[in-house]
């Protein structure tokens, strides 16, 4: 499903989609104005109207790779919080996977993570943290406050973490798992799946493994076998 910013202009739109494309080949700073105008079929006038400057536009392409989850208000979904959780990873893996969804938005993104630019601060201020303490708090509501806002923390990452790697880890997960490749409801598999592994994980007794015996354990673990 086409997600673009609808107060865009019909030529800045196509900017950014070109842009994104060519970020992605070949990151911000080896991206040239005239390589995007040349994909994009505008002059360089259109960008600096449309974007001031590469900076800018190269922001505008991030917020267009994000906007895919700033549709979901997981503060405005109904039900109880087990409900409104399976709701919200349906609604995330959709998004992630959605076969319309440009190939460059997850590249661009897992570039600007592994060598980050002054843009990222913006994308998380304005997108990513938002989206992250609400969703922090819905798992909150599922564990019903059993656990510290550390233990929290892990376990949102951990949920986020399941849905981002189907996307992030497409072609390795599309070899190897053959079978789930073929489903012919294969996001709506793989929501089910996060969602039901991480209630029943949400559910458990909360950990009490403390960073102490996990060295312990770990100590254990690499010290020769007694014989």
């Amino acid at each position: 499903m086409k997600r673009t910013n609808p107060g865009y202009a019909e030529t800045a739109v196509r900017i950014i989609a070109a842009a994104g494309a060519v970020f992605a080949e070949r990151g911000f700073r080896n991206t040239t104005i005239r390589q995007i105008t040349a994909r994009a079929g505008v002059n360089i006038a259109a960008v600096n109207y449309h974007f001031r400057d590469k900076e800018e536009l190269y922001v505008q392409v991030l917020r267009e790779a994000k906007r895919h989850v700033s549709w979901i208000r997981i503060q405005e979904m109904d039900g109880s919080p087990e409900e409104r959780f399976c709701a919200f990873i349906q609604r995330f893996v959709g998004s992630l996977l959605d076969p319309q969804r440009p190939s460059w938005h997850g590249r661009i993104l897992a570039m600007e993570m592994a060598n980050p630019t002054p843009a990222l601060d913006v994308i998380i201020k304005e997108l990513t943290a938002p989206f992250y303490q609400d969703a922090r708090t819905l798992v909150g509501q599922v564990v019903n406050g059993r656990v510290s806002p550390v233990d929290l923390d892990l376990l949102t990452l951990s949920v986020i973490g399941q849905c981002v790697f189907y996307a992030s880890s497409r072609p390795m997960v599309e070899q190897l798992a053959v079978d789930l490749g073929k489903h012919p409801q294969r996001i709506e598999k793989i929501a089910a799946h996060i969602a039901g592994f991480s209630l029943a994980a949400l559910h458990a007794s909360p950990p009490r493994t403390s960073v102490k015996s996990t060295r312990v354990f770990r100590t254990r673990a690499l010290s020769p076998a007694k014989k």
